[in-house]
């Protein structure tokens, strides 16, 4: 167990800089545009909302020296943020936004804070058995697929970002049982696409070298429970 008076110490140096590290974070979270293309100006003060449970519950784990109320919130609120429309994989985007501007804040104390955000990453990670063969495999299926669809080493960087983003939205609509949430999400992403001028051919074309890679990389029983909802929209 910490000593008290170092927990302590840390806990009222969050306290105190509450109000702008809430607002440093909500900065650090906007700087990926996908937030603000998502949920408009409205989601900024669901966000802003949501930063104080954040702190609160950081503040309460550190308090309690447990390290479960940390990462149990945080599996709590990828329900939430799915629901909403985000995955997982911007949920650990919002951990790690948090810790960046919590360590700005802790400074020297910050290794006190910091087992309770890995602890909350590796929460987040589901135990199903096609869940798990996809970990083990998620980045060399991203690669495949980023050479495949961007011959250009300009275009990789984005590719890579995408296809992360649509490999987690798949893993949350399998893991959890509702395709839909699959479904709609590429439905937005196809929308967006052509506000802008874009041609969701691209989109397809990605989608379906990620059926291609999935197929080929994983165990025949773990890419088909993954193909089974990506098919249903390619």
């Amino acid at each position: 167990m910490l000593p008290a008076s170092l927990v302590d110490s840390a806990c009222e140096i969050l306290e105190s800089a509450r109000p702008l590290l809430a607002d440093a974070i909500l900065a650090d979270l906007y700087t990926n545009p996908f937030w603000k293309n998502r949920f408009d100006e409205y989601g900024r003060g669901y966000a802003r909302i949501d930063i104080q449970y954040h702190l609160n519950y950081l503040i309460t784990a550190l308090r309690s020296d447990s390290r479960n109320i940390y990462p149990d919130y945080w599996v709590k609120y990828r329900l939430v943020m799915v629901q909403r429309g985000a995955c997982t994989h911007h949920v650990q985007e919002f951990i790690a936004c948090t810790a960046r501007q919590v360590g700005l804040v802790l400074r020297e104390a910050f290794p006190l804070a910091e087992p309770y955000f890995a602890a909350a990453h590796r929460g987040l990670e589901y135990d199903l058995p096609a869940c798990r063969a996809l970990s083990a495999q998620r980045e060399a299926i991203i690669e495949r697929v980023t050479q495949k669809v961007s011959p250009q080493d300009d275009e990789r960087i984005l590719t890579r970002r995408d296809m992360r983003y649509h490999l987690s939205y798949l893993e949350d609509a399998t893991a959890l049982e509702r395709p839909e949430l699959f479904t709609q999400y590429v439905q937005w992403v196809r929308q967006f696409l052509m506000e802008f001028g874009l041609r969701p051919a691209g989109l397809t074309g990605a989608l379906q070298a990620l059926d291609e890679a999935l197929t080929q990389m994983l165990p025949a029983e773990s890419a088909s429970v993954f193909t089974a909802v990506l098919r249903s929209v390619v």
